[in-house]
């Protein structure tokens, strides 16, 4: 696998021009640099940042957090640009905190959205013209006639599968390997995902005032509707059994068979919105509030018997694969990311970062492995639960990450 991935970088690096539009591999050796500069690097390559005794606990644990950790330390990839600002953009991918390659970017792949990691081999989307083309290591993959947004990519042994939605007007596609598999002219899918080795997303449309819902499993669709008489507002498929969230006279009710879990509705809120995830044994529910008298979002997160509202801030994040599950939540004026988990407990924070979206942070072995990019414009870091941080050499921001097993 390896000598076949090393001959196909050797003839990309013999073939690659660059063209416009297009992203390039640059020529030239991989660069090997340590990026932990005068930081002593701890377990993994992780250290404490230097305590500033003047400061309150603005950065710090605030209920420490008992993490388990694994006995051989990840293999953590990250991805971002370099020197966003400037005629020759780079994107670049490290290994462990230390910088494998880089790439020459174009000006319309600069956009963190269009960044996909998976494992050490990442995907950019660019839309130019009618055409949306989808790049692997620099090289182009596939394209197809359409200007696309893609909210979702996953990579499977029968090929790489994209969500859509249609940049302009409605309309949204499953494409496996860019040939459309299942495509809608209107309507509004929801996220794509796994399960027991099926790909699923589930839509909405309005058809005469009525909103539908529908699940796709492998490209086929199947009309759904809430099986205890109410408004179905979410649905997903959990180690192979369907959730189902509805709204009833006196609240919401989340069901999966015979298993029923009520929560009463909360005054002086609004609804706006909820979702449903999947997770070992169960599923959980976020539901979108607004508190009417200030107008301010919160979240009402519920699973099996307990609920915890939460504010809603500047934006939200849910971890939910494995235990512990993990919320992440911008403060309103956004200065400051707090991590906790869904029942609050164990919260820490940290300030000054941009977050590129939920493609930043990652579960592995019980920890939360976050890419933050410092708003101040010092060097990015990787961040794992005790406020522990491998700070990467990158002038720029960071795009993306994947952690999974050591080799």
């Amino acid at each position: 696998m390896r000598i076949a991935s090393y001959i196909a970088l050797a003839l990309l690096l013999a073939s690659c021009t660059e063209k416009p539009g297009a992203i390039c591999l640059r020529r030239g050796d991989y660069l090997k640099r340590d990026i932990h500069r005068d930081l002593s690097p701890g377990p993994g390559g992780f250290v404490a940042p230097p305590q500033d005794d003047s400061l309150a606990l603005e950065d710090t644990v605030i209920d420490q957090p008992i993490i388990e950790e694994p006995e051989i330390p990840p293999r953590i990839y990250a991805c971002g640009v370099e020197n966003p600002e400037s005629e020759n953009p780079l994107f670049v991918v490290f290994k462990d905190g230390i910088r494998v390659s880089e790439y020459k970017l174009s000006a319309s792949a600069l956009d963190s959205d269009s960044h996909f990691l998976v494992e050490e081999s990442f995907f950019i989307v660019i839309t130019e013209g009618s055409t949306t083309t989808v790049y692997l290591n620099g090289a182009k993959a596939f394209s197809f006639p359409a200007r696309e947004y893609i909210s979702s990519l996953i990579r499977r042994r029968d090929g790489v599968w994209t969500l859509g939605l249609e940049r302009s007007g409605d309309g949204f596609a499953l494409r496996r390997d860019g040939a459309a598999v299942f495509s809608k002219s209107s309507g509004t899918p929801g996220r794509l995902y796994e399960d027991q080795d099926h790909l699923y997303f589930d839509y909405s449309m309005t058809v005469g005032g009525k909103t539908l819902r529908y699940l796709v499993k492998d490209g086929d669709d199947y009309a759904i509707s809430a099986p205890f008489g109410g408004t179905l507002l979410a649905a997903t498929v959990s180690e192979g059994e369907m959730w189902f969230l509805e709204s009833c006279s006196d609240g919401w009710l989340l069901s999966c068979g015979e298993r029923q879990f009520r929560y009463p509705a909360k005054p002086g809120f609004g609804f706006r919105s909820a979702e449903l995830y999947g997770s070992p044994g169960g599923c959980s529910a976020v539901i979108n509030l607004v508190a009417l008298a200030v107008g301010m979002p919160v979240e009402l997160i519920c699973h099996e018997d307990s609920t915890w509202l939460k504010g809603g801030g500047s934006g939200s994040y849910h971890y939910y694969t494995y235990e512990p599950d993990v919320h992440l939540t911008f403060t309103k004026d956004m200065s400051r990311l707090a991590v906790s988990s869904f029942d609050g407990i164990n919260s820490e924070t940290i300030e000054g970062v941009r977050f590129e979206g939920g493609r930043c942070a990652m579960q592995y072995g019980g920890q939360i492995y976050l890419a933050c990019s410092p708003m101040d414009g010092s060097p990015p870091f990787i961040w794992k639960r005790g406020n522990m941080r491998m700070t990467l050499d990158l002038n720029g921001y960071l795009s993306g990450i994947w952690v999974e097993a050591p080799d």
